[in-house]
């Protein structure tokens, strides 16, 4: 277990140079440091570079759950381990109904101050749809990376679009390509600065979803009224979509979950991207976003061999008693 790096090298040869942006920041701090802690004192690497999330507030869209609601102090904590560690951190602030009246938001400003104040990496950045939040963050935190959300350039429908991505990357820093442009390799192969590209890798929502603006509008209206909002006309057409219906998605493979397989993320890194996120929208815990960056970042055991296989395993048992050094 402690043999060195060159000797058992882990990451997928696939992808060497890969930038893993994993989702649970605010909600998953302890199970993400943990994930950082342990493959960088093991094996000497770095498997997060980036992190993103937040805690629930008036400028979220997506992580709208009583669960990403955080305490001050639990805020500062995950913000310290993160700036400790040298990763970056993507505050989701995609809510794309905010207006400048809605940019005077308390705990929002708050962490910007920090993460634009404390940026060691010079990589944290402010994940937006809503171009008020845009202008606010451009004037008064300079310091913080802009990225166009996979909300804004859906609502926006630039789905497909070269035109669309061309004009985000003129005004953003990072550009996040729409879940269902992942495999649209012809577009992508004509995107000239693949560095400034996002590509969401296990999205497990349906391909070519009708509802996703809908979504959307339903979860930034949410986030702006928590307890006044009524979100049953969405839920109602949900349930007719096939979101989450396995015989559907199984019967429509033109509407099968937008998650790429290993050989699609392989053809997108050959085609010069470098920037891959990690999502746990929806996800009651961190299982599912650990589990992926493991299955994507580390390489497989080759036949007759199980050094990973062990590597994966005691890593997922010390899950449950480690506790990482904020």
């Amino acid at each position: 277990m402690n043999a060195p790096a060159d000797v058992f090298p882990i990451l997928n040869p696939n992808w060497t140079e890969a930038e893993w942006d994993v989702s649970g920041a605010f909600s998953n701090d302890r199970e993400l440091l943990i994930l950082h802690d342990y493959f960088r004192q093991v094996f000497g690497v770095n498997i997060i570079r980036t992190v993103h999330g937040a805690p629930l507030c008036l400028w979220n869209s997506g992580r709208v759950l009583p669960k990403f609601a955080c305490t001050a102090e639990q805020i500062r904590d995950a913000a310290v381990g993160y700036l400790k560690r040298g990763i970056a951190v993507d505050l989701t602030f995609s809510n794309h109904l905010l207006d400048a009246a809605d940019c005077d938001n308390t705990l929002g400003n708050t962490m910007l101050k920090f993460f634009d104040t404390n940026n060691p990496t010079k990589r944290n950045a402010v994940i937006i749809s809503s171009d008020a939040l845009y202008d606010h963050v451009k004037k008064n935190f300079p310091k913080l990376k802009l990225v166009s959300s996979i909300v804004k350039i859906s609502v926006e429908n630039g789905r497909g679009k070269l035109d669309a991505y061309l004009k985000l990357a003129e005004r953003f820093d990072k550009v996040m390509v729409h879940p269902d442009d992942s495999c649209n390799f012809d577009l992508l192969e004509k995107l000239e600065d693949k560095s400034r590209y996002e590509i969401l890798v296990n999205e497990y929502c349906v391909r070519g979803c009708k509802l996703r603006p809908l979504h959307y509008a339903s979860l930034s209206k949410l986030s702006k009224d928590y307890f006044g909002t009524d979100t049953s006309k969405f839920e109602a057409m949900m349930s007719k979509n096939g979101c989450s219906d396995l015989v559907h998605i199984l019967t429509h493979p033109e509407h099968g979950v937008a998650a790429l397989s290993q050989e699609e993320i392989r053809r997108l890194y050959e085609m010069g991207f470098r920037k891959f996120k990690v999502q746990g929208r929806g996800m009651t815990n961190a299982a599912g976003s650990v589990f992926d960056v493991i299955r994507l970042a580390l390489r497989e055991d080759e036949p007759g061999d199980n050094f990973m296989f062990t590597v994966k395993t005691r890593f997922l048992e010390a899950l449950s008693t480690l506790v990482p050094a904020i």
